[in-house]
């Protein structure tokens, strides 16, 4: 089967000389969900916007059987949708309808078009009533919700999260997952929650200085690197080790 992502040898290093990729190579298949993992500065948020060209270094990407070049951005970044850590920087259109609408009318639909796949992702993400309210007015978990709208909106084949629950309270975090567990997309989740990774996924990676060291099973990467357990509540810690 085709891969729906696949890198291969990637690098970068930022003006200051800090190594951020070291030969990445990573493959993810249609209706797939990956977590990763990896302590802050590791590497994985730089990973990801390799994915829609936001950043470029050397290596081969390919998204859908599409070479990620100058040329093929437009159709890449329609078919990849990331939705980042802090809501607030994709949130900024007057309403929460005119944001939904925003990148599929940049993809050169009609107004009427662009209007009715917004109206769907926001029905879709529970936030069919607020489609008049300005985004500011949103809960944290709405928020969340509504970025996550304007990336549906757009169709995207897979879907990449970065720290999805940041922000976001016990009964938030719950909705999300509930949420993210009914999308068909291949996904990309970054965390530093194993009982969100355990509900999710199937697979995880692990980055460390830049290398992706690890990939697996979840439950046998967090147990690997014991990782996740100190952000969870005592109450879901103990859920999810029980689980592994």
């Amino acid at each position: 089967m085709t891969p729906i992502i696949e890198v291969r040898d990637l690098h970068f290093q930022y003006e200051d000389g800090t190594k951020a990729l070291d030969g990445i190579n990573f493959t993810l298949h249609e209706g797939e969900t990956v977590a990763l993992f990896g302590p802050n500065g590791s590497g994985k948020t730089t990973f990801v916007l390799h994915l829609n060209g936001i950043l470029r270094g050397p290596g081969s990407i390919t998204i859908c059987g599409i070479p990620l070049t100058k040329e093929s951005l437009p159709e890449v970044r329609s078919r990849i949708g990331i939705v980042f850590q802090d809501s607030d920087e994709q949130l900024f259109m007057p309403t929460v309808l005119e944001d939904a609408a925003f990148g599929p009318l940049n993809l050169g639909l009609s107004a009427e078009q662009a209007l009715a796949r917004a109206k769907s992702a926001l029905d879709q993400v529970g936030l069919g009533h607020a489609i008049g309210k300005a985004p500011y007015h949103l809960s944290a978990g709405e928020k969340k919700r509504a970025a996550l709208a304007g990336v549906l909106a757009m169709n995207p084949e897979v879907l990449v999260l970065d720290e999805p629950n940041t922000f976001l309270d016990p009964p938030g975090r719950g909705n999300l997952i509930q949420l993210l567990q009914t999308l068909p997309q291949a996904k990309l989740i970054i965390t530093h929650d194993a009982f969100l990774a355990a509900a999710l996924a199937g697979r995880a990676v692990f980055f460390e200085s830049g290398k992706l060291v690890a990939d697996g099973p979840v439950n046998e990467i967090v147990q690997q690197y014991g990782w996740g357990y100190p952000a969870l509540p005592a109450d879901l810690r103990y859920s999810a080790q029980r689980r592994f």
